[in-house]
């Protein structure tokens, strides 16, 4: 291998694995750290052929991206819980012990008893016939396959005690990787580095250990944020291949962990054009917060961006919430999110788990017993004054409050956990998605897949058979009339899709709609498909308008960022000496603007709807005097 082809920071790398020395790969934004990663990879492999190694990453298109340069046998490639699943798996025997200890402590509210199970501890013999299973839902009473499942929330504590309580995995994880790289290091749950850390040292077998990423976008709650607490070697990357020069800078302002970057001079970087580094251009804008923010786009400042355009130009706000509505798909957001008469069983259920409500009557009765109210408004005031809501009310008010509890259940992290892997139909391990929404799921990929053509995938998952030219047009024409922008109801096309032979019959979804989903589905089969597919489009980054967090790892010609805290973790006056003084919250409102920004590859505007004159101040000593404009000031 030519070292002197490799960057820098990659043959440190490579001297660290030499030396068996454990490190850490730290770059800012646009730094080029996974291409790092890659090349360290494929170095690794010339140089040393027979290291085995293993490469964690925190998403499945992540994951894809490594495997489509990388091509080895003796590399893995997973997601985190993936990876651990595959590795423990096989140890049954010692799964069931932690299970029984974590079932067993009170402290571990995750770690519920069986349905049913009436005895104060559970023991070792309740699972002897038993296989456990890594699924979607944790349940420890078995299906009739004999299995019982963990979820996604519980896989990394029950690894965790496993590696901690038995050396022996700790050596087995030590002969399948010599090499351990862990990519977008600060997302990674504390529990994996600890795994990594602490208890692999039980193994008196050698390995490395190396982290790739950045503690300034660390802005997951459950991430382990930096690894200062450990003795890591520490390697620094400077360079920004992806921001042009004035967003560089107003980002290193905002930085303190020493890492001062500085634009890429290599030709070929993102940032550079003809040769020349980009300069980019950076804008604050401030107006009254009753400024209609549709017209504020149709400015002249604006004249040059594509808002319809998802791919080059990105619109940022806080929340989902007001996203949705912009975005298409409100009524289904709210169903999800602000639903009348879940939150009248929500405020039932408060009273009812206090203790100060006696269960045993209907929902009709316990609401006219506790009178809630919802923005100030009794709750069923409000329902009965709704058409949709007092039919459905109607029919629920009569069922016992636990038949009522049955089937209105409605997961407010579903509609907004999509998280469909393309290339495999998987969901990722985090996804919530329910049964109705799963279907359509499935519809939405079917005619994914006939607009690109994939007819052989497209006949695998439908009924649909293709025997002429007729067969075609029928085709044609049902594809047609789903993708319509009529106002065709997810109840109506299920059922069109069901007659055309385009979905296949699922006794699981069925049985769903009369039970567990039963108001769901009463609810949601009056909804637009195009509302739906809609939500898909925003979910998928496609759409124009998305979150701050949803937007971490892409890039976009054009950036808008709008400043408004409508979340109590964040306030955007800190980042200008106001607002609040938790220093938490201080700390993730500067992280989440940090990664907002340096998704900018050439245009930022930032828009805060203030006047207040100490915002204003600051914002020009950060951003330039000529920089911070009054909205009402341009046409």
């Amino acid at each position: 291998m030519d070292t002197l082809k490799l960057e820098k920071e990659v043959v440190e790398a490579l001297q660290c694995i030499k030396n068996g020395e454990n490190f850490i790969l730290e770059g800012g934004a646009g730094s080029g750290k996974t291409y790092s990663l890659i090349s360290l990879i494929n170095a690794l492999i010339e140089e040393l052929p027979d290291n085995k190694i293993v490469c964690i990453t925190y998403t499945n298109n992540a994951v894809a991206e490594i495997l489509s340069r990388i091509e080895n046998e003796k590399l893995w490639v997973s997601t985190i819980h993936e990876f651990i699943w595959a590795l423990i798996r096989k140890y049954q025997n010692e799964i069931k012990d932690i299970l029984v200890e974590l079932i067993n402590n009170e402290n571990e509210k995750n770690f519920k008893k069986p349905k049913d199970f009436s005895e104060d501890l559970i023991s070792k013999e309740y699972f002897e016939n038993f296989y456990v299973d890594y699924d979607e839902y944790y349940s420890v009473t078995p299906n009739n396959e004999n299995k019982v499942k963990i979820s996604h929330d519980h896989i990394l504590i029950v690894a965790e005690r496993m590696f901690e309580k038995y050396k022996k995995i700790a050596d087995i994880l030590k002969d399948i990787a010599d090499c351990i790289f862990v990519d977008e290091y600060q997302d990674t749950n504390l529990l994996v580095t600890d795994i990594l850390l602490k208890h692999l040292e039980q193994s008196d077998k050698k390995n490395v250990i190396g982290f790739f990423g950045d503690s300034m976008q660390s802005i997951y709650d459950n991430g382990v944020g930096n690894l200062n607490q450990y003795s890591l070697t520490k390697i620094v990357k400077t360079q920004n291949r992806r921001n042009p020069r004035v967003v560089i800078e107003v980002a290193n302002k905002f930085r303190d962990d020493g890492i001062i970057q500085e634009p890429s001079e290599d030709i070929n970087a993102p940032n550079m054009e003809n040769g020349t580094i980009k300069e980019g251009s950076i804008k604050f804008l401030y107006g009254n917060e009753t400024d209609d923010f549709i017209s504020i786009k149709e400015k002249s400042i604006f004249e040059s961006w594509n808002f319809s355009d998802g791919k080059q130009t990105k619109e940022l706000r806080l929340t989902h919430k007001y996203n949705a509505e912009m975005a298409g798909f409100k009524g289904l957001y709210d169903l999800y999110n602000a639903d009348l008469i879940i939150t009248l069983i929500s405020k039932i259920k408060e009273k009812i788990d206090k203790g100060n409500l006696d269960s045993d009557k209907t929902l009709g009765e316990l609401a006219l017993k506790v009178k809630p109210t919802y923005k100030k408004v009794e709750l069923l005031d409000q329902i009965n004054g709704n058409e949709i809501y007092q039919s459905i009310y109607s029919v629920l008010e009569g069922m016992s409050w636990e038949e009522a509890c049955e089937k209105c259940r409605v997961t407010k992290e579903s509609l907004m956990s999509y998280k469909l892997n393309g290339m495999s139909g998987r969901y990722e391990a985090n996804s919530y998605r329910d049964r109705i929404l799963r279907r359509l799921d499935i519809l939405e990929e079917i005619i994914e897949l006939y607009e690109a053509n994939k007819f052989n995938d497209f006949l695998r998952i439908t009924k649909f058979s293709i025997h002429n030219r007729n067969d075609k047009i029928c085709l044609k024409q049902a594809i047609d009339y789903l993708v319509s922008e009529d106002d065709q109801t997810i109840e109506d096309v299920l059922k069109f899709a069901e007659v055309k032979g385009l979905l296949k019959e699922d006794e699981l979804f069925n049985d769903y709609i009369l039970n567990k989903g039963f108001y769901l589905w009463e609810r949601i089969k009056k909804i637009t498909f195009n509302q739906y597919r809609k939500s898909v489009l925003y979910l998928k980054e496609f759409s124009p308008i998305c979150t701050q967090h949803s937007v971490k790892g892409s890039e976009y010609d054009n950036v808008l960022l709008i400043l408004e805290s409508d979340w109590n973790k964040y306030d955007f006056n800190t980042l200008f000496g106001k607002g609040s003084s938790n220093s938490n919250v201080q700390l993730r409102t500067k992280k989440i603007f940090y990664v907002c920004i340096t998704r900018a590859k050439k245009n930022l505007i930032i828009y805060m709807p203030t006047n207040d004159s100490g915002i204003l101040r600051k914002a020009k000593e950060l951003f330039g005097e000529e920089n911070v404009i009054d909205i009402s000031s341009i046409e």
